[in-house]
């Protein structure tokens, strides 16, 4: 019997019915390094998949227009969960998630149940996957660390000006400045995705993944995990 049948076995013997859908939460846990067997330092993103990924909702063609699955990631305690939270997630079986996400399906899927456990069947060594999250965020920003400016001359008359990102427009025609232009504003705090990131390993017993290279967030926040969408094992192969 495989790993994964045994987890399976384990999830349904627990009350919970267990899904393969190639999407998984975890929680960023920090980087590290791993030493190959040829004596490569390879550098890995440890992903924390302790809390189950559970369905609490299932959206279906014939009454949503689409097929999907409401996912609920870190489950809270019942003292936090307001009275329309608690309605909607008992038949979870949880009070309620930090973490909430909608996941969209080709086809619906017969074993994609309200209080199903998806399974991490997918995240094996050698195999790749995208990861999704939010990449830290840095506050307001000017142009020359947001869009690398090179700045203003630091001589001949700029005072407090070398960091400006000077003439942002034009006079009468067109008298406006256009869509689109590199100015100062927010940066960070936005989705970013990781494509194609090589499986180093995964502990079935503590749920530890490591991922080769780095992924968006910082330590303890929230990351989607799926399939690669342009790799997989088979064509790194070749």
């Amino acid at each position: 019997m495989s790993e994964n049948t045994i987890e399976n076995s384990a999830a349904v013997e627990a009350g919970k019915a267990a899904v393969s859908l190639g999407c998984i939460y975890g929680v960023k846990a920090g980087m590290t390094k791993v030493i190959s067997e040829d004596g490569r330092s390879i550098p890995v993103t440890v992903i924390n998949l302790k809390d189950d990924t559970v369905v609490t909702q299932v959206k279906t063609a014939e009454k949503d227009g689409y097929n999907g699955l409401q996912l609920g990631f870190l489950s809270k305690k019942a003292q936090r969960v307001s009275k329309p939270e608690k309605g909607h997630f008992q038949k979870a079986g949880s009070p309620g998630f930090y973490h909430v996400e909608e996941f969209r399906l080709a086809k619906a899927d017969p074993a994609a149940t309200i209080g199903a456990v998806i399974t991490p069947d997918f995240l094996t060594e050698g195999s790749f996957i995208d990861v999704q999250g939010t990449s830290k965020g840095k506050g307001f920003q000017g142009v020359v660390k947001l869009y690398h400016f090179a700045g203003q001359p630091a001589t001949h008359g700029h005072s407090v000006s070398h960091r400006s990102p000077g003439s942002i427009g034009n006079r009468a025609d067109p008298g406006r400045v256009f869509p689109g232009k590199k100015m100062a504003s927010h940066m960070g705090m936005e989705t970013k995705t990781m494509q194609s990131l090589k499986v180093i390993s995964f502990d079935q017993e503590t749920r530890v993944l490591l991922v080769e290279g780095s992924i968006p967030g910082a330590k303890s926040w929230v990351v989607r995990i799926t399939k690669a969408k342009k790799k997989s094992k088979a064509k790194a192969a070749k």
